[in-house]
């Protein structure tokens, strides 16, 4: 978050191919073009994945678990974006070396929000109450069970943003922490 510093993003077209068009963040939502956003997630040895509370005050899916996410700025990298927020939200410094790649791009498109989503993981053993969260973004922070988070996907539990579709990332996850 910009501390109300308008957000520039470069719009993507149905491949996920830059078209050189940039907008104001809140633009191009308002008119429901693509564009790119990354997706971390926050592993730990226990078989854990950090989930963050998004605000109250969050335009989509406020007060709900999710992932550490965000916009990718205009002329900014995948990976430098997934370092950003993971600095903004968290508090979290890690190298390049330590955010890995994992699992394709995801194309969302609906009415609203319509996004390609880049995914990520990192691995991190801190307790949830050391991460330094961002009081705009999220209000809590959370380790959770890969089994739980599973559980509550597969019974479309309205607590976390996740949908079924979502399922084989943390598989894929899980399988790589066992």
């Amino acid at each position: 978050m910009n501390n109300g510093e308008k957000e520039w993003i470069e719009i993507v077209d149905s491949k996920g191919n830059y078209t050189g068009q940039i907008m104001e963040k809140e633009e191009a939502h308002d008119r429901n073009l693509l564009h790119n956003e990354v997706a971390v997630f926050v592993i730990n040895d226990k078989r854990q994945v950090l989930l963050q509370k998004r605000s109250a005050n969050k335009k989509f899916n406020p007060n709900k678990w999710a992932l550490c996410a965000g916009h990718v700025d205009a002329n900014e990298s995948l990976e430098s974006a997934a370092l950003r927020e993971l600095k903004e939200e968290l508090g979290l410094d890690i190298s390049k070396e330590n955010l890995i790649p994992f699992a394709e791009r995801e194309f969302t498109i609906q009415d609203s929000n319509s996004h390609v989503t880049y995914f990520y993981y990192v691995k991190s053993n801190q307790k949830s109450n050391e991460f330094i969260i961002q009081k705009e973004e999220l209000s809590e922070v959370e380790w959770f069970d890969f089994d739980d988070v599973i559980d509550k996907i597969k019974k479309q539990d309205t607590s976390t943003v996740f949908h079924e579709n979502r399922l084989y990332l943390f598989d894929i996850l899980k399988g790589l922490s066992e």
